[in-house]
């Protein structure tokens, strides 16, 4: 055998027992922190092509750590949200593409007994915690009124439904939609922070808060008077110190999770001033999106300067990445296609770095292979070895083994990116198989394929070149959507479950026969365990199935 190839089999062994806890095993688990960014594209930050901001933190959290170059979400923000905290594909939701906001029905992108890596980590001893964004969804209180979020409530007794604390985080501070949306407030484990007399309706336009602030209101809404745009990074950071601080004083024999969602650098374009220090963010760099891009590294350097600070950088898993790509401004991406919300690769390629020290290497990088944000869920619980609920995280596959050796078998083959605005007219769908990718607009009624090894750029549209992995593709796209996705069919034939500890059992789900659409509805283990929609969807998808024989060839069913 060849001793290199030996050699480095060795090696990648050692590194998988070390992870696994075989050898060097201690007695508490490693702290879990996720920072995600909000419309961060590769292009926005260093090793993927910014050469205007200076990120030094994000530089250092690199060196340290492992850089993945193929990383996913979806194209859009919420959806992308409840993919990194469910481990599911945004289909497997609520809503077929997200829950965003406060809603009259009060629902959350969760569905029936889905748990969020949140919930997971509770299982395995874990204290849990939210700061920042939340943006999958919720409910009020008392009666909905979308002109009176928070004036036509009882805050004394009621808190929010459907937010972090009922999916298993045990402390939070959170805004419900972010910087961009009504209710300009933020929540402490449910309840409004602030006095019910202090609440504001805000006119949108441009204003200045009571600190002086010049802020922006991109939606009319109510809010709470002290309402500051410019603070919002510094102010759930501030939160975040004291639950550090907190739990190394009470809970230090237990690991934490922290789940720290970031303002930046969503619209509206709001820098503060100064930051903690007095170094200057806004004007920086002459303009506040880049200010923004300045501040979020700045941020992420004082999460890891607290790390430190209390001897507890060694000890914790750390992953950035951002919930979808960047922004059509200031920087056009060198490399890629596409800006946020599209279907080519920089809609949905995002930045992703994580650090483990002394169990993932330093300083590498990882093209070989794709991942995806569902992935953390199932790559987070190997690494703390604590068994995934067997009906949560359908769609996470573990990259531990790709994250300690860039030799180790792909975590997944396949990556579907869906997206369905009605008010637009946007049904669009892209598929990834191993390094070719398949794009469909069901309205525009185009199509491409482009082979991303050779061409990450998506310029040459290979439909008429290579007809034979077109039409397969497209085959396995329809059936994608049929089976695992989207749009189930009628399953009244014995198959094999695909996932959970029922995986491989031979079943028969005749809930999915057509005249039994309300008994799919009320019974969500149908989606489970039978990996699709349980027929919730139907109407919506006679959209993609009927599509089919409008485009200029048809798919091969046999």
């Amino acid at each position: 055998m060849n001793t290199l190839f030996t050699l480095s089999l060795v090696i990648q062994i050692l590194l998988f027992l070390i992870v696994t806890g075989v050898v060097g095993q201690t007695d508490k688990k490693p702290n879990v922190l996720i920072i995600l960014a909000d419309d961060v594209g590769t292009e926005n930050v260093p090793g993927w092509g910014n050469e205007i901001v200076d990120m030094p933190n994000i530089r250092a959290l690199q060196e340290k750590g492992v850089t993945f170059m193929d990383a996913h979400s979806t194209s859009l923000c919420a959806p992308s949200r409840y993919m990194l905290l469910s481990g599911n594909f945004p289909h497997r939701g609520t809503l077929p593409f997200g829950t965003w906001d406060i809603n009259r029905k009060g629902q959350s992108q969760f569905y029936g007994r889905q748990k969020s890596i949140a919930s997971m980590m509770k299982t395995g001893g874990y204290r849990t915690s939210m700061f920042g964004k939340w943006h999958i969804g919720g409910g009020l209180p008392g009666t909905f009124d979308r002109d009176k979020f928070l004036s036509s409530q009882d805050w004394e007794n009621g808190r929010l439904l459907n937010g972090p604390r009922d999916h298993g985080f045990d402390d939070s501070f959170y805004s419900v939609s972010g910087i961009q949306a009504a209710p300009y407030a933020f929540f402490r484990n449910g309840k409004l922070v602030g006095k019910e007399d202090e609440i504001e309706y805000w006119e949108k336009g441009e204003h200045i808060s009571l600190a002086g602030n010049d802020i922006e209101i991109l939606r009319s809404g109510e809010g709470m008077i002290h309402w500051d745009s410019t603070l919002y990074n510094k102010k759930i950071f501030r939160k975040a110190e004291k639950f550090l601080d907190n739990h190394i004083d009470n809970h230090p024999d237990m690991p934490w999770f922290m789940y720290f969602a970031l303002g930046s650098v969503h619209i509206p374009h709001t820098p503060p001033d100064n930051y903690f220090n007095g170094t200057k963010v806004a004007g920086k760099y002459g303009d506040p999106h880049l200010d923004l891009l300045y501040e979020m590294d700045l941020i992420i350097g004082s999460l890891l300067k607290k790390l430190e600070e209390t001897n507890q950088i060694e000890d914790t898993i750390i992953i950035f990445t951002s919930d979808n790509g960047g922004l059509n401004m200031n920087n056009p991406n060198p490399l890629l296609r596409g800006y946020k919300g599209s279907m080519y690769e920089g809609g949905h390629r995002v930045p992703f770095v994580m650090r483990y020290d002394n169990v993932l290497p330093a300083g590498e990088i990882r093209n070989e292979h794709f991942i995806s944000l569902a992935d953390i869920y199932a790559t987070i619980g190997d690494f703390i070895d604590v068994t995934i609920d067997e009906y949560s995280a359908q769609d996470s596959k573990s990259f531990m083994e790709y994250a300690v050796s860039s030799s180790a078998n792909p975590p997944r083959t396949y990556l579907p990116v869906y997206r369905h605005q009605n008010k637009k007219g946007k049904h669009q769908a892209a598929m990834r198989y191993g390094n070719y990718k398949f794009i469909r607009d069901y309205h525009l009624k185009w199509e491409a394929l482009y082979n991303l090894k050779d061409d990450i750029g998506e310029k040459q549209n290979l439909l008429s070149t290579d007809f034979q992995t077109y039409n397969t593709l497209r085959k396995k796209l329809r059936n994608k959507l049929r089976k695992d996705g989207l749009c189930p069919v009628d399953r009244t034939h014995t198959f094999q479950l695909k996932n959970g500890k029922r995986s491989s059992e031979t079943v028969n789900c005749s809930f999915f026969e057509t005249n039994t659409e309300s008994k799919c509805y009320w019974q969500p283990i149908g989606e489970i365990m039978c990996n699709s929609f349980c027929g919730r969807h139907r109407k919506f998808c006679k959209l993609w199935e009927s599509s089919d024989a409008e485009f200029p060839v048809d798919f091969l069913d046999k």
